[in-house]
């Protein structure tokens, strides 16, 4: 993940409070494990069980106060006057049959919160927000993907994937040439450029297209804008180079250029890589740096 993805998800995590962590807790789990490896527990009466990761035997505890405090989180563990706390629940209910036992945080880990679960008796650990993002992040791109729908930042998965791709493009590239400009004051309009590089059945399917894709090309200039201009000559060049060397029609050759990235640097079955990757290509096809090119680009 990117830092701004990171970011994303991290500030979504931390704002997670109560019985709201733990359905997160259940989502991020069930997305690793799977249905049959990890089964979420009823928020109330849960004796002491906040979600079972079958496999692994370990049974798991939440802790997502809206602010931190050392006695409620020992009371929360340990329990106090009339009060069970989740580790006593724990002991009682499920250690038999689970003997590892792990508590769950919506923030950083404190000496004295590691501290305490190290203490207690048995197989006992404690995660906090660093690793949950390590978690989040050795999921594949479409479970990451769903993750962040269900936090409501899909928007940044997709600005990661543009990176992710743009990246690859360039560490691949070894190809120098001379500078290649975006100018988008003298852009001919799309519909133009569809007709001209386009079979007139392929004319309405790709204007539709276009208006899908168009929507992340100002993600794609935010993006490259962080580039020196280098980089950008280069990644403009690899992109020309490798589209040359196809052969066919401009529409063969951009979804033999969608596919050979694709399956490069990504997932071919992950239908938002795709379409990521494409929208990098379209866009330089709005740029009139691969395609045919009408008289007033010539």
């Amino acid at each position: 993940m990117d830092k701004l993805l990171k970011n994303a998800f991290k500030m979504q995590i931390q704002s997670k409070e109560g019985f709201e962590f733990e359905e997160f807790i259940d989502e991020l789990f069930l997305l690793k494990y799977g249905v049959d490896n990890y089964t979420p527990i009823r928020r109330n009466k849960d004796k002491g069980n906040d979600g079972t990761i079958l496999p692994e035997q370990k049974i798991l505890a939440c802790y997502a106060p809206r602010k931190y405090s050392k006695t409620d989180f020992e009371t929360k563990v340990l329990g106090a006057t009339n009060k069970e706390g989740d580790f006593e629940k724990y002991q009682k209910n499920w250690k038999d049959k689970f003997p590892n036992w792990e508590m769950y945080v919506n923030h950083e880990v404190s000496p004295e919160q590691f501290t305490l679960i190290q203490s207690l008796d048995g197989d006992t650990s404690i995660k906090g927000i660093d690793q949950i993002l390590s978690i989040v992040d050795e999921l594949v791109s479409s479970k990451k993907r769903k993750l962040a729908a269900y936090l409501g930042i899909e928007n940044f998965f997709i600005q990661d994937y543009i990176q992710e791709i743009i990246n690859d493009l360039l560490n691949a590239s070894s190809e120098e040439d001379k500078a290649l400009h975006f100018d988008r004051k003298s852009l001919v309009p799309p519909q133009k450029k569809i007709e001209l590089n386009f079979e007139q059945e392929d004319w309405d399917g790709m204007n539709s297209e276009m208006v899908l894709v168009m929507a992340e090309f100002n993600t794609i200039t935010n993006i490259l804008s962080g580039y020196n201009d280098d980089e950008i000559n280069t990644l403009k060049r690899r992109v020309i180079n490798d589209y040359n060397k196809l052969s066919g029609n401009f529409k063969d050759r951009l979804y033999n250029l969608t596919d050979q990235y694709t399956t490069a640097y990504g997932n071919i079955k992950d239908d938002e890589y795709v379409k990521c990757v494409k929208s990098i290509l379209l866009y330089m096809f709005e740029q009139c740096l691969i395609g045919r090119k009408t008289e007033n680009e010539l």
